[in-house]
């Protein structure tokens, strides 16, 4: 890493540092340039403001194309099993944790959320779309079902400070998806202690 890579991500975590406790608009350039210890002239050389800061990390959290792609990843052979293995998602939320719980927390941002739902949903229509598959209403619509009740677990999950392991997490989602909600339910009912 460079000097200033170095210094950008200094910035940067400084930036986090204050925004987990108190919102955007509160924080200042010069609260973050003294906890990385830089000056303001520094802040600007990289940044314009606050909100620019954060338009910054947000959209480096966003995923990439192989990471949404990579459960569909036989589809056109016919052996993808689309939520098999949910590892990938769980994975990515794990490593990204503190910035995430940050932005889809009570006091985080919205608008990641939406763009996050957006980029994936995106991202596989045009996927679907170039291999022909039919129906991609129908399908755009289970997209957005499935994307925002992973969301919905993963901001529960977060919530609750990890209660329960990732595995266990990602068992659940996998009995979902594969099951539906109404079986999977159903069977947890059953069972008694």
């Amino acid at each position: 890493m460079t000097q200033k890579e170095q210094t950008k991500e200094n910035l940067v975590e400084a930036f986090w540092t204050l925004y987990k406790d108190k919102p955007l608009e509160k924080i200042t350039v010069k609260e973050i340039t003294d906890k990385a210890g830089y000056n303001r002239g520094t802040f600007y050389s990289y940044f314009k403001d606050t909100y620019e800061m954060q338009k910054y990390v947000r959209d480096s959290l966003l995923p990439d194309e192989h990471f949404i792609l990579e459960p569909f990843k036989g589809i056109e052979d016919g052996t993808a099993k689309v939520f098999n293995r949910m590892e990938w998602a769980g994975e990515y939320f794990e490593n990204n944790h503190d910035k995430i719980a940050v932005l889809f927390g009570p006091s985080g941002d919205p608008a990641f959320i939406h763009e996050f739902k957006v980029r994936v949903r995106n991202i596989i229509m045009g996927y679907l779309k170039d291999i022909n598959v039919k129906d991609l209403e129908a399908i755009e619509l289970m997209l957005e079902f499935h994307i925002s009740a992973l969301i919905g677990l993963f901001q529960l999950w977060v919530e609750k400070d990890k209660q329960i392991s990732r595995a266990k997490l990602e068992t659940i989602i996998e009995q979902i998806s594969q099951e539906g909600i109404i079986s999977a339910m159903e069977e947890k009912l059953a069972e008694r202690k």
